[in-house]
């Protein structure tokens, strides 16, 4: 009996320390709501996080903005070494893969489908083409160029009683007319299935084969990659934060979720650390109650 009587503030002790910071812990989220009681509110309702979520919600979202989430950090992250390859890549191993396939993914497009659009993607082009001509009155000039070269060489030959200005004109101009409407008619026909098969060639290959026709190496290409992202990311990265404005937008995500998911989300991130505290109380309790004893 003595024993359990020198044991008994010891564990009344821990008892009363764990439930203590049990109900402190607890008093974080609880009450969710304040409490009336002839009208005035009870103290510490609602509970501690419930009450001061938006200062809470402000606060959170001015750190990650202002220390962890600036704009020197992003490009230092952006810009490293690593991630640039990382991006050149990307972008060597899409140029690598056969245009057709590429475009056919991107445009969502199956084999005949694309092949149609193609056939009518040339169609299109040769009747841009053949109205080009026709408004750059390149018949004229080829039939100019002909009668001048005609008059040239029949200059001070027996031809040229027979080849004048007028006789020329007279050959030429019919047959303008009918190249006129040749080119009218038979014009698109004749450029589209052309067209078609150069494009057959162009998107048969690579990427990488298409640009090394234009004279651009895979060396310059990726070089040119890493430049163009660098850029990118130094002209638009902190404008981007601050269209963002992250500070407002985490702000406004915790005031918009539900108290008990918040609770969830620290009760996920901190559930060692609560814990802690709720067994610390009753080490705390604990102690102070042999040091009671030894003090009797």
């Amino acid at each position: 009996m003595e024993l359990l009587r020198t044991l008994a503030g010891p564990i009344i002790g821990a008892v009363i320390g764990y439930l203590t910071n049990f109900i402190a812990v607890k008093m974080l989220f609880y009450p969710r709501k304040e409490i009336r009681l002839f009208g005035l509110r009870l103290p510490l309702t609602p509970g501690a996080i419930p009450r001061g979520r938006t200062r809470l919600a402000a606060a959170i979202g001015a750190v990650v903005e202002n220390n962890l989430l600036t704009r020197e950090d992003m490009e230092t992250r952006l810009l490293s070494e690593e991630t640039e390859q990382k991006i050149a890549d990307t972008v060597m191993e899409k140029l690598s893969g056969v245009v057709r396939e590429s475009i056919c993914t991107a445009a969502r497009l199956d084999g005949a489908s694309y092949e149609e659009k193609k056939g009518s993607v040339c169609r299109e082009a040769g009747r841009r083409i053949v109205d080009a001509i026709q408004a750059s009155q390149a018949t004229e000039t080829v039939m100019n160029e002909i009668s001048a070269s005609l008059l040239e060489k029949a200059q001070g030959t027996a031809w040229k009683l027979l080849i004048s200005p007028k006789t020329v004109a007279a050959v030429t101009t019919p047959a303008k007319e009918r190249l006129d409407r040749f080119v009218a008619e038979r014009g698109a026909d004749l450029i589209a299935p052309f067209l078609e098969r150069e494009l057959t060639a162009a998107d048969s290959g690579t990427g990488l084969e298409l640009l090394g026709r234009f004279g651009v190496d895979e060396a310059k290409l990726r070089a040119a990659v890493v430049r163009t992202y660098r850029g990118f990311v130094t002209d638009y990265v902190g404008d981007l934060l601050t269209r963002l404005h992250v500070a407002k937008l985490v702000e406004d995500k915790i005031n918009a979720m539900p108290l008990e998911e918040l609770e969830r989300l620290v009760q996920k991130v901190m559930h060692r650390e609560l814990n802690a505290i709720v067994n610390l109380g009753a080490l705390i309790g604990l102690v102070l109650g042999l040091v009671n004893v030894f003090l009797k």
